[in-house]
């Protein structure tokens, strides 16, 4: 960006950080409400894991490394807010623009955490579901689509910290857009992924409507993001023709920070039915289910499942040790004390 493009400063030297505009409070604002669910949700995850399961599983530790870096990615973009992101144009002073080493210095660990955070998140989700269904088809899947995460993340982590780098200057911007469309439209892709993947397991259990649909809406929290994920595009996709960058830039940050912390929130809500089911059995998590019949995994490799058992052993193929992941309880409509439930 030429600095002398730029139309008049309508503020002095050193005013761009502070007072903020309405976008910059806007963003604080949505950080804030945003980040508070999600550390509500996660405290919520932390007491269940130590006081009813007694076990912190690796869900719930992926997830407290996303709900720091939302945090590191919200600091990040406070510096950014210093030299004029999230301003009009008009607003910011050109000398500021000259010296875009130290602001694509912070630009660059900003971008990179973004690239990264939803991606993990979306992981922590896969280890949920993975357990959900012993079928090697259906885990073969699940694992397919982590695969696929992991492997776009990785390429664009590299474009933009290598050939796309912010450190550059101007020279990087059109591969920076592109580096932003394509990670939101395969964002898009992974987190439809995400919702699919549980839809033919609990279709094919013998649970009654009501019971279906609780499970179905608990394992398809993780979907949530998907909206803040469509939201995001057509920004990504205008910034390389935006006649008001910074601002645009802000507008699209505000949606990146509501996506990373609804994710980590959604994340913890889908393993939090055995705190519901031992403070809020009034919902109907414990209502019985006489007429339920075992499930049968014909469509995902003739595997019996949720609520099957040969011998001692449940469908996951553990002997109801603490870590299995099962939805007998649910098919049943009775929560064993004993025993870690899938979605608990």
């Amino acid at each position: 960006m030429d600095p002398s493009l730029l139309p008049e400063p309508t503020e002095p030297i050193g005013q761009l950080g502070a007072p903020y505009n309405d976008l910059q409070i806007g963003t604080m604002v949505a950080f804030g409400i945003t980040y508070f669910m999600a550390t509500f949700f996660l405290a919520c995850r932390y007491f269940q894991a130590i006081k009813l399961v007694k076990n912190i599983e690796i869900d719930l530790i992926i997830l407290t490394l996303c709900y720091g870096l939302a945090l590191a990615y919200f600091i990040t973009m406070l510096k950014l807010m210093d030299y004029g992101w999230a301003r009009h144009m008009p607003e910011i002073f050109a000398s500021n623009w000259m010296n875009l080493l130290e602001f694509n210095s912070k630009l660059l660990p900003n971008t990179l955490i973004y690239l990264i955070t939803p991606a993990v998140t979306k992981m922590a989700m896969l280890t949920i579901l993975f357990k959900i269904n012993p079928s090697f088809k259906y885990r073969m899947c699940v694992a397919a689509v982590g695969g696929c995460i992991f492997a776009y993340t990785l390429v664009l982590t590299y474009l933009t910290g290598g050939p796309c780098t912010p450190l550059k200057g101007d020279e990087t911007i059109k591969c920076l857009m592109n580096v932003a469309i394509s990670q939101s439209v395969l964002n898009i892709a992974s987190d439809i992924a995400v919702i699919l993947l549980p839809i033919p397991t609990i279709v094919n259990l013998h649970l009654n409507f009501k019971q279906k649909l609780s499970v179905g809406a608990i394992l398809g929290l993780g979907s949530a993001v998907v909206i803040c994920s469509i939201a995001r595009l057509p920004y990504s996709i205008s910034l390389g023709s935006s006649e008001d960058l910074s601002w645009e830039e802000g507008i699209l940050g505000i949606w990146s920070i509501v996506e990373i912390n609804i994710g980590i929130a959604c994340g913890c809500a889908m393993r939090l039915k055995k705190l519901v089911t031992s403070y809020l059995p009034k919902m109907g998590w414990n209502s019985s289910q006489k007429k339920s019949t075992p499930y049968n995994s014909n469509s995902w490799g003739g595997t019996t499942a949720m609520g099957s058992k040969s011998g001692n052993k449940t469908f996951d193929g553990t002997n109801g040790t603490k870590g299995g992941y099962q939805l007998h309880s649910v098919q049943k409509g009775s929560v064993d004390p004993g025993s870690t439930d899938t979605i608990s």
